[in-house]
């Protein structure tokens, strides 16, 4: 990860919009960067039925900020993109910054997937306008303790994840932050502070008025070619192994 000083923070952050799948951690993480718990309802005991956005104005060291929480999806479709848009504050912001939620543990074929539709509709300009947030950071490191290991260190997580995700996470120039929402309040403020921090040497997104329909298209049209190719496999796959325990080749 780049080294960043906290004196490097000198302008506000005007929006940051919190991405990920279901229990990813972005209402929980959209609460610690507000420094209000009930800003955003979580877990079990979210009334959240509707899949729309949600927004909270906040200020942040003294700046004004907008936090956008999204739903939980596994498919990132044209009315999620109109909600985003719907949700930015009416004055304009002057930047945008995506927050990536991901769950500590192996990056599943599910998130990978809808990492690639979040590249199909806001082109390559995501990744440069991006920063992971690790969620569940809490519970890695209790796992880690009753493995004996007393203090854990995240970078030794990120040197044992399999090369396929090391890749997906380099095209994010190992921007990133770990985080536990669960924290104590001055350690909520330093956590949040480095975010900033992070966020002001970024350049923002400018968030298109139109979906873009091709590529997206041609990413769906992609997709389903190679679904359809692993399901092939996996039949080839299958029948191999039928025909060897009838025919005894096994």
């Amino acid at each position: 990860m780049a080294s960043y000083e906290i004196e490097d923070w000198v302008k506000p952050v005007n929006t940051f919009v919190l991405l990920g799948r279901p229990g990813s951690g972005k209402s929980r993480t959209g609460n610690t960067i507000t420094g209000c718990n009930k800003a955003f309802e979580f877990g079990f005991h979210s009334k959240r039925t509707s899949k729309k956005c949600e927004s909270k104005l906040t200020e942040i060291f003294e700046a004004e900020v907008c936090v956008i929480d999204t739903p939980g999806v596994s498919v990132f479709e044209k009315q999620d993109f109109e909600d985003i848009q719907s949700a930015l504050p009416e004055e304009g912001p002057s930047k945008i910054i995506f927050l990536l939620c991901v769950s500590i543990g192996r990056l599943t074929h599910d998130e990978i997937s809808l990492i690639n539709q979040y590249f199909a509709v806001f082109g390559d300009d995501f990744a440069d306008n991006t920063i992971i947030v690790f969620t569940h950071l809490d519970e890695w490191e209790s796992d880690m303790n009753d493995c004996n290991d007393e203090n854990p260190k995240f970078d030794s997580y990120l040197h044992d994840l399999p090369e396929q995700t090391k890749t997906i996470f380099r095209r994010f120039h190992n921007r990133y932050l770990p985080v536990n929402n669960k924290q104590k309040k001055r350690e909520e403020t330093q956590w949040t502070l480095k975010l900033m921090t992070i966020a002001n040497s970024m350049q923002g997104f400018n968030i298109s008025y139109n979906f873009p329909t091709v590529s997206y298209s041609s990413y769906l049209r992609d997709m389903a070619l190679n679904y359809s190719i692993y399901l092939r496999e996996m039949a080839f796959r299958c029948l191999r192994n039928i025909q060897g325990k009838v025919f005894g080749n096994d």
